[in-house]
């Protein structure tokens, strides 16, 4: 009885360490398997193809527990342009999901190549974008393939991660910005902001002469425009470093983007650095039609103590309880906060008046 007890007690440990010791199949057979699964897709419906895919996808649970060991075999799988299209763009997604940076240089290999499958070159930057690589390697890479010509798809499978990273080059992104003309419109809208906001996660002053030059092609109002000022909102420090060349860019969109707030806001942050250049640029604004603008201008103006500034302010103040700028707005900030900040603002620059005296 107590050996039988036993012997069952015993029998699950030793079942499972027996399936734990049970190896894998090798990468190159499972590779094998899946080049089976892409062979019967031909001819067949688009239900059937989408059914083997999925059983093709599902055999990475063979790969996975290779570990970093499965990305050479995988790269190699994918590299080899005897294998069928399909089966190395299955190597690339496997590569992808394993997630080691031991499968980058098959990556970047097959991305850097113009000769390689565009559907390959396309999945190699969503494998890469999976793999926990330095930001400097994955950035060499990315912004390397983005070269005149290259594929739109392919641009915009580049850009969703140099949206972060940014490029150490600016110029492929400011080209591509500028191929779709000074008016760009749905789709080519979407790829010029991309490329735009690439430009303003680059690092450094070249990528803010390339912004300041966009804010100069564009049409004021456009959404283009807006989105090369917001863009170079991020790259304030670069901006004030460049006062000579970004002071008559910067004073021209302040009086051709009127139309637009949140363009405005960042326009007065980006001159307020250059001291007493900015005050006649600023001044008209303590009058401006919206009062986050209006606030922002008069923190600005009180910093720079610009006593001029203030009779505006005053006679914002006195009517501010009937002066619709500060209905309350879905969206918008608080307007008594606004206002809290103008008469800060206020009192700042009364003080500084007399301390003139």
């Amino acid at each position: 009885m107590i050996a039988a007890a036993l012997a069952a007690l015993l029998a699950v440990p030793a079942a499972a360490r027996a399936r734990a010791s049970a190896r894998p199949p090798s990468v190159e057979k499972t590779l094998a398997r899946v080049t089976a699964l892409v062979a019967r897709e031909k001819d067949e419906d688009a239900g059937t193809i989408a059914a083997l895919d999925r059983r093709a996808q599902a055999l990475f649970r063979d790969v996975a527990p290779h570990g970093w060991r499965a990305a050479a075999p995988l790269g190699a799988a994918a590299l080899d342009a005897r294998r069928p299209e399909k089966v190395r763009l299955f190597a690339l997604v496997f590569l992808g999901r394993l997630g080691d940076p031991a499968g980058f240089p098959a990556l970047a290999k097959i991305l850097s190549d113009p000769a390689q499958p565009e559907d390959l070159r396309e999945a190699a930057v969503q494998s890469l974008e999976a793999l926990d690589l330095p930001p400097e390697a994955e950035r060499r890479v990315l912004c390397g393939a983005l070269v005149p010509g290259v594929r739109r798809t392919l641009a915009e499978e580049l850009l969703i991660p140099l949206k972060r990273l940014g490029c150490p080059d600016p110029a492929p992104l400011a080209a591509y910005a500028r191929s779709f003309g000074a008016r760009p419109k749905e789709r080519a809208l979407d790829d010029a902001r991309a490329a735009i906001e690439a430009l303003g996660a680059s690092r450094g002053e070249a990528p803010a002469r390339a912004l300041l030059a966009l804010i100069a092609y564009y049409p004021p109002d456009g959404p283009a425009r807006a989105a090369a000022i917001a863009a170079l909102g991020r790259k304030a420090d670069a901006v004030a470093a460049l006062e000579p060349e970004a002071l008559p860019v910067l004073s021209e969109a302040l009086r051709s983007q009127s139309g637009d707030p949140a363009s405005m806001i960042v326009l007065v942050r980006l001159v307020a650095p250059f001291g007493r250049d900015a005050e006649p640029l600023l001044l008209p604004l303590a009058s401006y039609p919206d009062a986050e603008v209006l606030a922002d201008a008069a923190d600005q103006l009180a910093r720079l103590k610009c006593v001029e500034a203030l009779p505006k302010l005053e006679a914002v103040i006195a009517g501010a309880f009937d002066d619709p700028r500060f209905a309350p707005k879905p969206g918008r900030p608080d307007p008594a906060q606004l206002l809290a900040r103008i008469e800060a603002a206020a009192d700042s620059l009364k003080r500084a008046r007399g301390e003139r005296r």
